[in-house]
């Protein structure tokens, strides 16, 4: 088989990738804290070069850590992070992390994310928020106040790009300790919008469709040249 045909199936494959990631990212564009994802393919293509390759490398996908404008929202449980880091919160599968910040109450008064999963304070315990409360503050070190009152303090974590794996929407896991050094600040009041660039998304999203079209011709152009052969070499002399 010719060595062509591992060459644009592994442009395939990656482009496969980036356009589903690409997707993710344009549906995503309305997600408080969403972080887009981008996909590199060079070691794929570059390994699929070799005649000898029998595997195709399919990308890797990072996500951008280019952070989303602030927007004031006045409600105090409305939390953007001023800088790299995550919130820690609890879920089934264990500790998870988000950049978004649009928490809000459960029936037992805990300070919860948008889908429900406790947000940890430092210990892994959650912020409970007394029912007879009439003001919480939360300070630029994540120290959560009511009347005055400190109840604790977020735990905030910051962690290197290869360490972190999409877990779906702006939810993520991680690999490894959190990185050491001053966590970021926490801006009360405010939500960090998504940083997908809609209209980028919709151009690129254009270009990898139609590269991963090429490709997908190229790859039949060759079954079609090998079937084609193959019938000769087997016709009666």
């Amino acid at each position: 088989m010719s060595s062509g045909i591992y060459v644009a199936t592994a442009g395939a494959v990656a482009q496969s990738n980036a356009l589903d990631a690409t997707a993710n990212n344009i549906a995503n564009a309305a997600t408080a804290g969403f972080h887009g994802d981008r996909v590199t393919f060079r070691e794929a293509l570059t390994a699929a070069r070799s005649p000898d390759v029998a595997t195709v490398g399919a990308g890797t996908t990072r996500i951008d850590g280019q952070a989303g404008a602030l927007t004031a929202t006045e409600n105090p449980l409305d939390l953007a992070l001023d800088g790299d880091g995550y919130f820690a919160v609890g879920t089934p599968a264990g500790p998870r992390y988000t950049r978004a910040g649009n928490f809000q109450l459960d029936d037992q008064h805990r300070l919860v994310t948008a889908d429900g999963f406790a947000v940890r304070g430092e210990g892994g315990a959650p912020i409970t928020i007394p029912p007879e409360a009439r003001e919480v503050a939360v300070a630029a070190d994540g120290t959560v106040s009511a009347d005055g009152a400190a109840l604790g303090k977020l735990e905030l974590v910051r962690f290197a790009p290869a360490q972190v794996v999409r877990e779906g929407g702006s939810l993520v896991s991680a690999t490894g300790r959190p990185l050491a050094g001053d966590p970021p600040k926490v801006r009360s009041g405010m939500l960090e919008a998504s940083n997908v660039n809609v209209v980028r998304g919709v151009v690129d999203l254009v270009k990898v469709s139609r590269t991963y079209e090429s490709l997908m011709r190229v790859i039949q152009g060759y079954h079609d040249v090998e079937s084609r052969a193959a019938r000769e070499l087997g016709a009666p002399k």
